[in-house]
């Protein structure tokens, strides 16, 4: 059933100095461009779990929840750095995790343009198919 989705793990590469520390940080992720219930459900857990279940919190804790649950739940790879700086968790400088988490939904939207493309590509076949199966029978 799924086998016709386009492949559901993209690579990105980050070149970045951080703001906070002039550190220069360079490697690859891969990440999953889309998440199972599975995976939307860890994602939502860990979003809770970042914002210790606030009711109402600010923007600045939301969007690093936000961020760091989705880096965490998509990325299936990543360079030593970002593992040893517990998934992002104990890195100082904010544009860096905010740029990861840029790419993640970057690969997102380009899964889902592929899946449109491709499903355009199989609507314009469809019927070029079923006129070659009349003009058989006729």
């Amino acid at each position: 059933m799924y086998d016709s989705l386009p492949k559901n793990e993209k690579s990105f590469d980050v070149d970045i100095v951080g703001d906070t520390t002039g550190f220069k940080y360079q490697g690859q992720f891969t990440v999953l461009c889309i998440l199972d219930m599975a995976g939307k459900h860890a994602l939502e857990l860990e979003k809770t779990r970042l914002m210790a279940d606030y009711a109402n919190p600010s923007r600045g804790l939301f969007g690093i929840a936000t961020s760091l649950a989705t880096i965490r739940t998509k990325v299936v790879s990543s360079p030593a750095w970002w593992k040893n700086a517990e998934d992002g968790a104990t890195i100082k400088d904010e544009n860096l995790v905010f740029a990861v988490y840029d790419q993640c939904n970057e690969m997102e939207r380009q899964w889902r343009e592929e899946l449109k493309k491709s499903s355009e590509e199989a609507e314009k076949e469809a019927p070029s198919a079923k006129t070659e199966e009349s003009a058989k029978e006729g």
